[in-house]
């Protein structure tokens, strides 16, 4: 709690500065504007000897936020100063967690996600729409978006560093069933994002679910079943 004035003031400035040297293909402002919130530009084809630079920028970035998210400095984002910024930083933090070429990105914006749904799953804070705001963002974006990218082929649940990518979003998924708004669980995860993928898959460890290691047990047996399809 103590941090909070100091980080209320430095979050929009460092990452306005990391961001703004950010080129193609990540949420960038561009050197030399000023703009109040992280806003999506679109620029030049990243060049290839780039790349590696770029994603050490990233990096840094996703590791601020989720170190705000993990030592509970998380009023600093809803802040007077820094809330109207948060839909740009979640949608940042979001599309790491699912196109971070680094599995290591992927498992720390994952978790960013999933502490927030466990300190804001109460709605216990004065700022209640914002929080509805990020609720609805978990539902309708983060949630469908992790389901697309663990269920791809492309992603080894067998491998050690997807496995914890795997059981980042199992808490969360976990997290948000606990939450004052797990009541949509079932209506808003279960039936049309799991269900809605295959009448004939078995949902009840979704809805049985007791733990974060459950919900992962879940999504494997999920994807094991549509890999038989």
């Amino acid at each position: 709690e103590n941090a909070v004035p100091t980080m209320d003031v430095s979050i929009l400035p460092f990452l306005q500065k990391v961001l703004s040297i950010q080129v193609a293909e990540t949420v960038v402002v561009p050197s030399g504007k000023e703009d109040s919130n992280l806003n999506v530009h679109n620029v030049s084809t990243l060049p290839p000897h780039l790349t590696t630079q770029q994603l050490s920028i990233r990096k840094h970035a996703f590791a601020c936020l989720h170190h705000i998210v993990a030592h509970n400095v998380t009023a600093a984002l809803l802040s007077e100063r820094n809330i109207g910024s948060m839909p740009d930083i979640l949608k940042f933090m979001n599309d790491g967690a699912i196109t971070a070429p680094d599995l290591v990105m992927k498992k720390s914006c994952t978790s960013f996600f999933s502490l927030l749904i466990q300190q804001w799953g109460d709605s216990n804070t004065s700022q209640g729409q914002a929080v509805n705001g990020f609720f609805d963002f978990v539902h309708n974006v983060f949630v469908p978006g992790m389901l697309d990218c663990v269920l791809s082929n492309s992603f080894n649940a067998k491998d050690a560093l997807h496995s914890r990518v795997l059981s980042e979003f199992g808490n969360a998924l976990w997290f948000l069933k606990q939450s004052a708004h797990g009541n949509d669980f079932n209506t808003r995860v279960v039936e049309p994002l799991i269900l809605g993928r295959s009448n004939g898959v078995d949902v009840t460890g979704f809805r049985n679910a007791s733990c974060g290691k459950d919900m992962e047990s879940s999504v494997k047996a999920l994807k094991e079943a549509l890999n038989k399809k």
